[in-house]
């Protein structure tokens, strides 16, 4: 189960938006895509196999973390670097279309509109950039309730996270807790017990407030 801060490549939920129109970006050569939802996913230079991509969740994302080359700081580094803000969250995922393995980030710009970031998860350079067109006033008056409530930040959520469960972070979000409406990170670490596990960090003082497999994929798990 992914925090809900999070987003998936398609068909998984919505369809990355891609280039509508590409412009090279410095001595990086990123293209920036602004994109309507039926544009075609980044093609990244990792792929997961057909294989790979018709395992159950817990082995898929053993398999992304296999052929992940670029950690979660490393991507979040690159999105920061393109678009200057605060990043909000970060997923490990493919795309279904072609295995292509990519970080999808999320950064509050400095703008102060919500920006996609997709990171090659082979070599680190940004495959594509937009603005989150479906985000409205009220999205974005969330989003810096959210940044002003945050005190930990994700480097010392992911931390705290992989503290608890020594692994791989596959994923992290900042989202609000649908129990109290407290901030918090959603961190998704692959433990070195190879099972999904789901940290949830809290936000104002970083402290662990609950740990669990996720029971989907251990379900799922042979």
């Amino acid at each position: 189960m992914k925090a809900n801060a999070k987003r998936t490549l398609a068909p998984r939920a919505v369809v990355l938006a891609t280039a509508a129109a590409i412009a090279l970006i410095g001595g990086m050569g990123a293209a920036t895509a602004f994109a309507d939802d039926d544009g075609p996913a980044p093609k990244s230079s990792v792929k997961l196999s057909q294989n790979e991509r018709g395992l159950d969740d817990a082995a898929e994302d053993r398999a992304q973390v296999k052929a992940d080359k670029v950690s979660y700081d490393e991507a979040t580094a690159a999105a920061l670097k393109a678009v200057p803000g605060t990043a909000t969250s970060a997923e490990l995922d493919h795309a279904d279309r072609d295995g292509s393995l990519v970080w999808e980030v999320d950064v509050f710009g400095k703008d102060h509109k919500s920006h996609d970031v997709t990171i090659d998860a082979g070599n680190g350079k940004v495959l594509t950039q937009h603005t989150d067109r479906d985000d409205d006033a009220e999205d974005a008056a969330e989003a810096k309730a959210q940044l002003k409530a945050d005190k930990t930040g994700y480097g010392k959520a992911t931390d705290r996270a992989l503290n608890a469960v020594p692994g791989t972070v596959t994923s992290y979000g900042l989202d609000d807790d649908d129990r109290n409406g407290s901030t918090v990170w959603e961190v998704d670490v692959l433990g070195k017990d190879h099972k999904s596990h789901e940290v949830t960090v809290d936000a104002a003082g970083g402290k662990i407030l609950g740990q669990h497999v996720d029971h989907d994929d251990d379900q799922n798990d042979d």
